[in-house]
């Protein structure tokens, strides 16, 4: 889309998964068997014409950028396109890691005077949402807003006080941005994603620049939302805030209420095919004394045991009696025979032999489960035969456990 460009912030530090992010950004994580988090941004702004992508990035970004590449899976890679990452650098000017998303944003401010930009999309890349930006942009340009915030009523079990809220006037224009207040004023939550006149934006990451704190919701729209042209557009559909490894679970399963995941192909999300040769992987294979029910089973899987309630990435082995439950396991792992996989997370190329326990819910009441300690296992990890892990455990990535008592030294 002409003079409109967006900026995808995809690189801080995110210290609530553990093992997960080890080695990697939050948006580089597996989502739904083969996408990444970061694919519903790109997805949405590309379905939507949005063709100049800034992606920020900071933290461990080598699989992110393994990932998005020159952006060819999103066809960003063509004449009049273009997707560019955004590390932070040492130049001849001022220049050093970034300080926070305003700080990150204003060392990139040349990223839109180069494309001539007229307004800005900024959005951070640990959300599950689809978002068509082209109605966000009418509402923009009808209320010629300085600022236009994307909102999301939530129910009261889902309002929490680490979201931002704002409250507004009949018109829908912006009376106040509040920013994890310590009591929410309203139940419209910021999703995390705004359109900004390129001017405005401008103009109030320069003076940012000069204070001590950089946090684009924090210190930028909540003190000057109220002073600008700001308004609200209310997203209706799907949207979840991956902020914790708790979210990312639950996010899971109620995405497997919508069809088993085909609301994803209703949105036409794009993502790199070629990781693993996914792409070209054959159909998963399903033993003759397998069970499997209420589970997204990708390619090339081999399911030979009991799989339940779970999500399995492409290549994923489930020996003969071994029982997956609950579960969200990535691409490559091994399950052996008898072993009892429950409430887990298991990262790539992980290994748990025959006969082990990990993450057992037995013990737990049914009206629990929900809340159950998650078990978290780093990639290439292995988990020697009859090792019992509780709930809650986190195994670092490619650690070896070959006995219990090493099992219980880790816990």
């Amino acid at each position: 889309m002409k003079n409109v460009v967006a900026l995808v912030l995809a690189g801080g530090q995110m210290g609530d998964y553990g093992v997960l992010t080890q080695n990697r950004a939050k948006g580089a994580l597996t989502v739904a068997g083969i996408y990444r988090i970061v694919d519903f941004a790109l997805s949405n702004l590309v379905n939507s014409g949005i063709n100049h992508i800034g992606l920020i990035i900071q933290y461990l970004p080598g699989s992110l950028i393994e990932h998005v590449g020159v952006g060819q899976p999103w066809d960003l890679d063509n004449y009049g396109k273009n997707l560019k990452i955004m590390p932070p650098f040492v130049g001849m000017a001022h220049t050093a890691w970034y300080k926070g998303t305003a700080d990150a944003i204003f060392q990139n401010l040349n990223f839109l005077r180069d494309l001539k930009a007229e307004h800005v999309i900024v959005l951070s890349g640990e959300h599950v949402f689809r978002l068509n930006f082209n109605s966000v942009l009418e509402t923009h340009y009808r209320n010629n807003a300085d600022l236009t915030v994307v909102t999301h009523q939530l129910p009261p079990e889902r309002q929490s006080l680490r979201f931002g809220y704002v409250t507004t006037d009949d018109e829908g224009r912006v009376a106040a941005y509040h920013e994890k207040p310590a009591s929410p004023p309203s139940d419209i939550a910021a999703t995390g994603i705004y359109v900004f006149k390129a001017s405005a934006l401008t103009e109030l990451m320069t003076q940012n620049a000069t204070d001590t704190e950089h946090n684009l919701a924090k210190d930028v729209i909540q003190r000057f939302a109220a002073q600008c042209r700001t308004y609200e557009y209310r997203h209706e559909e799907c949207w979840e805030y991956l902020e914790t490894v708790r979210d990312y679970y639950d996010a899971h399963f109620r995405l497997m209420t919508h069809g088993h995941f085909e609301i994803l192909r209703k949105w036409e999300l794009i993502t790199n095919l070629k990781f693993r040769n996914v792409g070209h992987a054959p159909a998963a294979v399903f033993g003759k004394e397998c069970h499997v029910e209420a589970s997204m089973i990708s390619p090339r899987c081999n399911i030979q045991g009991t799989v339940t309630n779970s999500i399995l990435s492409p290549g994923v082995r489930v020996e003969a009696g071994a029982v997956v439950a609950n579960s969200i396991i990535w691409h490559d792992c091994t399950i052996g025979k008898n072993a009892r996989v429950d409430g887990v997370i298991a990262d790539r190329d992980v290994i748990i032999n025959d006969g082990a326990v990990v993450g057992q819910m037995e013990d737990f009441p049914t009206d629990e489960a929900v809340d159950h300690p998650l078990t978290l296992i780093g990639k290439a990890a292995t988990i020697g035969e009859g090792i019992v892990i509780p709930p809650g455990t986190q195994i670092r990535a490619a650690k070896m456990l070959a006995t219990q008592q090493a099992a219980n030294l880790e816990i």
